[in-house]
């Protein structure tokens, strides 16, 4: 069942996920084209200078497109079948509710955990000839809360639109919007290895709110 729940999510935004995914990949393979011209032009040396005094990661051109990939992706996920009320005939299939819906969460973060995966291989490739193992350590350290807030934006995002009152989902977006901003505080290079561990527990827990909005959604409740 899972294999078929993950063929027709493909089918719903296979599109989507794949020009995103060229973009994130873009993104990073740009990056670690920019960091090597820069340490050809000016020297490796002058690099790490300025990036151990600045603590500037010089990676921030891809610290928003993870977030953008995973709120898009659970638009073109579950918006469609909110729209076309057609969400009430894929809870008819002959699959407990609760493991559908996570099925369905699933196949999603699967498919941004892959991305963030192979971004962070193409990342790592890319100036593991030009820095220093503590540099590469603190670009990677910098790098992996933008990607987590990708999956926390997937799940908030599928929270948000699966909810059919517009007060709440008002009220969701303001929760969402705070705890988000976590995620981004700073830049400076390995600021967040002692929280780490805080957002590596939030992620995977906020794929449980989606289960308050598909209650709403099954009983109608309303504004």
């Amino acid at each position: 069942m899972l294999k078929a729940i993950f063929y027709k999510e493909w089918i719903k935004t296979g599109l989507y996920f794949s020009l995103a995914g060229l973009v994130m990949l873009g993104f990073a393979g740009y990056i670690g084209i920019y960091l090597n011209r820069i340490a050809d032009l000016a020297g490796m040396n002058q690099l790490w200078e300025y990036m151990l005094s600045s603590n500037e990661p010089m990676i921030t051109l891809l610290k928003y497109i993870p977030l953008i990939v995973g709120i898009g992706g659970a638009v073109a996920q579950f918006a469609p079948e909110m729209y076309r009320k057609c969400l009430k005939l894929t809870l008819h299939l002959p699959y407990e509710q609760h493991k559908l819906l996570g099925s369905m969460l699933l196949y999603g973060c699967s498919m941004l955990v892959c991305f963030s995966l192979i971004s962070f291989l193409i990342l790592y490739l890319s100036y593991s000839n030009i820095l220093p193992k503590e540099l590469q350590t603190g670009l990677l350290e910098s790098a992996l809360p933008w990607y987590l807030a990708g999956i926390c934006g997937y799940l908030f995002t599928a929270w948000i639109v699966l909810q059919p009152s517009t007060k709440k989902r008002i009220l969701q977006i303001i929760v969402a919007a705070f705890v988000l901003k976590i995620f981004f505080i700073t830049d400076c290079l390995g600021a967040y290895m002692p929280s780490l561990w805080l957002l590596l527990i939030i992620t995977p827990l906020t794929s449980i709110l989606s289960i308050i909005s598909l209650s709403d959604f099954k009983e109608g409740r309303q504004d």
